[in-house]
C-alpha cells in the first residue's frame, strides 16, 4: 500500500480523487492549502504526491521547488488548470515527474498514479541492488588496504583514506621488499566511484607484482604499471601516482612520482616538495622510467597524499591548501604517525563542515626516528 498526498483547494476534486486512490488500496493525505502540503511532505514523507498548482498560502511551484531543494525525490504529478506549454515545461524543470491539465480523465489520471508508483518500486529496488553491490565492492577494496604494516626500522609510518563515495579512486600500500626496505605506494585514479576502484584495483595488482623484482626501480615500476594501464583503458583513463622505496640502512627515499600531488618532506619547519617526473600512469603509450631520490634525516616527515586533502573547500570557498596541511602537521607532530593520520583527516572534515565531501582523502604519513 502507497502512501499518497494530494495537495488540492477545489473541494469536489479533492474528495473524488481521494475515494478512488482509496478504492485502489492507497492512503491519502490531503492538504487544501500549500503551506499545509508542505508540513505533509515533511511529516508523512508520501509516495507520491499530486500537487494542484495554484493554492492558496504558498503556489504548488514553490511548494515543489523547496521539497525538491530539501532532497524529497518521491514522484510529484503536478495537476493543474494551465494547460499552455510555457506551465508544463515550468513544472517538470522544478522537478515534476508528470504534468495533467484540468479537465482531466479520472481513468487516464489513476493510470499515471499507477505507472509513477510503479517506476518508483522498480527504480528502489536498483537502488538497493547498486547499494549492496558498492557495499560488497567496499569490503574488497578495505581488504586491498594494508592490514598488517611490515617491519620498518628506523620509520614510524601509517596510512589512512576516506572515500568521498562508498568506494575509493584512491589506493594506499606499504610493500616489504627484504632487507628492511619499505615501498611505499599512493595512487589517485581518474574518476570516483566503481570504474575509479576497479581501476585501483588493477593498480594494486601490477605494482605488486613487479615491485619485489625491481627492487628500489621505482621508475621501472610505474613504467610497467603505466603500459597495463594504457593498453587496458580507454584514454579518459589514467592514474596519479607516487611509489618511493626507503633503504633504511642508507637512510635514502628513492621515488618516482606520475603526475601526482607533490609530497612534502617536513624539516625542521622547512617543507621540501618531491615534484612529478613524468606524465600520469596511462596517459602514454611509454612511461619513462625516471625516479630521483632523497636522504632523510631523524625528526623528518614524509606526507603522500591526494589532492582531495588540500582542494577541500570550506563553506566560505576558501581550500584547506599545503598550509592547512603543514599547520595540522605543526600541531599534530608530536604524536605518531597513525595519529596524525587520523588528526589531519578530522582538520580537513572539520574545514568541510556541513558540505559533502566533494574527492576522496587518502594520506600516508612518516616519521624518520
Amino acid at each position: 500500500m502507497s502512501r499518497i498526498l494530494i495537495v488540492e483547494d477545489d473541494p469536489a476534486i479533492l474528495c473524488g480523487l481521494k475515494d478512488n486512490l482509496e478504492f485502489e488500496s492507497h492512503q491519502v493525505l490531503t492538504a487544501v492549502d500549500g503551506e499545509a502540503g508542505y508540513r505533509a511532505v515533511c511529516e508523512h514523507a508520501p509516495d507520491l504526491v499530486i500537487l494542484d498548482l495554484m493554492l492558496p498560502k504558498l503556489s504548488g511551484y514553490d511548494l515543489c521547488r523547496r521539497v525538491r531543494g530539501e532532497g524529497f525525490n518521491a514522484p510529484i504529478l503536478m495537476l493543474s488548470a494551465r494547460s499552455q506549454e510555457a506551465d508544463r515545461v515550468v513544472g517538470l524543470d522544478l522537478g515534476a515527474n508528470d504534468y495533467v491539465s484540468k479537465p482531466f480523465s479520472l481513468r487516464e489520471l489513476l493510470a499515471r498514479v499507477r505507472a509513477l508508483l510503479r517506476h518508483e518500486r522498480e527504480h528502489r529496488v536498483d537502488e538497493a541492488r547498486l547499494s549492496g553491490e558498492l557495499e560488497m565492492a567496499a569490503k574488497v577494496q578495505q581488504g586491498l588496504f594494508p592490514r598488517v604494516l611490515p617491519e620498518a626500522p628506523g620509520l614510524d609510518y601509517a596510512g589512512i583514506c576516506r572515500p568521498a563515495r562508498g568506494v575509493s579512486g584512491d589506493y594506499y600500500d606499504f610493500l616489504p621488499l627484504g632487507d628492511g626496505k619499505l615501498g611505499l605506494l599512493l595512487a589517485d585514479v581518474s574518476g570516483k566511484g566503481m570504474s575509479a576502484a576497479l581501476l585501483g584495483a588493477s593498480l594494486h595488482a601490477v605494482v605488486r607484482a613487479n615491485a619485489v623484482g625491481a627492487g628500489d626501480r621505482c621508475g621501472e615500476v610505474l613504467a610497467k604499471a603505466s603500459h597495463l594501464l594504457y593498453e587496458t583503458t580507454t584514454a579518459e583513463r589514467y592514474a596519479t601516482v607516487f611509489y618511493g622505496v626507503y633503504d633504511p640502512a642508507a637512510r635514502i627515499l628513492t621515488y618516482a612520482n606520475a603526475g601526482h600531488y607533490p609530497p612534502m618532506l617536513v624539516r625542521q619547519g622547512t617543507s621540501i616538495r618531491l615534484d612529478s617526473i613524468t606524465a600520469p600512469a596511462g596517459m602514454l603509450p611509454v612511461l619513462p622510467a625516471l625516479q630521483d631520490s632523497v636522504k632523510l634525516a631523524p625528526g623528518d616527515w614524509l606526507l603522500i597524499f591526494s589532492d582531495g586533502i588540500p582542494e577541500a573547500v570550506s563553506e566560505s570557498g576558501g581550500d584547506f591548501g599545503d598550509n592547512g596541511l603543514l599547520g595540522a602537521l605543526g600541531r599534530l607532530g608530536s604524536g605518531t604517525a597513525a595519529e596524525v593520520c587520523a588528526g589531519i583527516v578530522d582538520e580537513v572534515r572539520n574545514h568541510i563542515r556541513e558540505q559533502r565531501q566533494a574527492d576522496d582523502i587518502t594520506l600516508i604519513a612518516v616519521k624518520v626516528l
